[in-house]
């Protein structure tokens, strides 16, 4: 019998900034925001759980007890009206936590972050699952007319039922592809993310080339494969899980995962078939991803 889900609880917040330096060498920006604290996503394989330790809450809260930043756009808008500040630094909205979580549909914070966005004409990466994204259209049109944009939709499977097992609370593969042409069709850069694949479920050649063909038949600038990896009590979580969804790969999964990291010859070799077919399917331009490094070459 399957468990009810746990009420979700809103604890509303004051924060003193938004603004976090990421220090990650590959990627696209060095700047991240987020407009909740936990995700009522619930995806099996998540990796933030961790960050409700900061706040001295358990992880298994992630879920369900959902922080919301009542005055997040005030912050942002101090931050960005600094005189060091510069415009062109891309920020990532969000780091840790999906923008567009079902709170938003209440709360309505990120649409008053990317107000301030827009104001201050700052570069932007908008990372999402959720179709609710299409409600800032308007918005984020001005945005990417006026600055720059680039959407990222994380789209890992699409095998509905898998789906519905890995990500029980995101809207489906369908609605997320409609995410893509739509914001193709309007003019707004647009990624997609396989992340993360799953060794022996979801990461055949088949299934890699048939993600891979089908974003790009719906317009995506460019696709972002890679293999899970485990932060935290993810590993736990996610053994958990794969024990109920096929017990004869908990062995395997042992065997690849002796770090918390993919055995490296294993993900190599999907790498580089995933680098095969973006290429391919011309969904390889990633300079799109970038705002200052483009703006310095003109």
């Amino acid at each position: 019998m399957e468990k009810k889900p746990k009420e979700v609880i809103y604890e509303h917040t004051d924060v003193k900034k938004m603004l976090h330096y990421v220090n990650v060498w590959f990627l696209p920006f060095r700047w991240g925001a987020n407009t909740y604290r936990g995700c009522e996503h619930n995806c099996v394989y998540c990796n933030a759980r961790y960050t409700h330790e900061y706040l001295g809450l358990p992880t298994g809260e992630f879920s369900h007890k959902i922080i919301v930043k009542d005055n997040a756009a005030e912050v942002l808008d101090k931050e960005f009206s600094r005189e060091k500040w510069n415009k062109k630094l891309t920020v990532n909205l969000a780091t840790v936590t999906d923008p567009y979580q079902p709170a938003e549909s209440r709360f309505k914070i990120t649409r008053k972050v990317l107000e301030v966005f827009l104001k201050h004409h700052n570069s932007l990466t908008l990372t999402t699952k959720s179709d609710l994204v299409l409600r800032d259209l308007d918005i984020l049109s001005e945005i990417a007319q006026t600055g720059f944009l680039n959407v990222v939709i994380t789209l890992p499977t699409l095998n509905e039922d898998l789906r519905k097992k890995i990500e029980p609370r995101v809207p489906s593969v369908e609605k997320r592809l409609e995410i893509v042409q739509k914001l193709h069709e309007i003019g707004i850069t647009v990624g997609v993310t396989a992340i993360p694949l799953l060794p022996y479920i979801s990461d055949s050649e088949k299934d890699m080339e048939e993600l891979v063909k089908t974003v790009a038949g719906v317009g995506a600038d460019f696709v972002i494969l890679d293999t899970l990896n485990f932060r935290g009590e993810a590993r736990d979580r996610f053994m958990e899980f794969l024990k109920s969804y096929d017990p004869d790969l908990v062995p395997k999964y042992e065997e690849l995962y002796q770090t918390n990291y993919c055995d490296k010859k294993y993900a190599s070799v999907k790498r580089r078939y995933a680098n095969r077919l973006v290429k391919e399917y011309g969904v390889d331009n990633y300079d799109k991803m970038y705002s200052y490094r483009k703006k310095e070459k003109k």
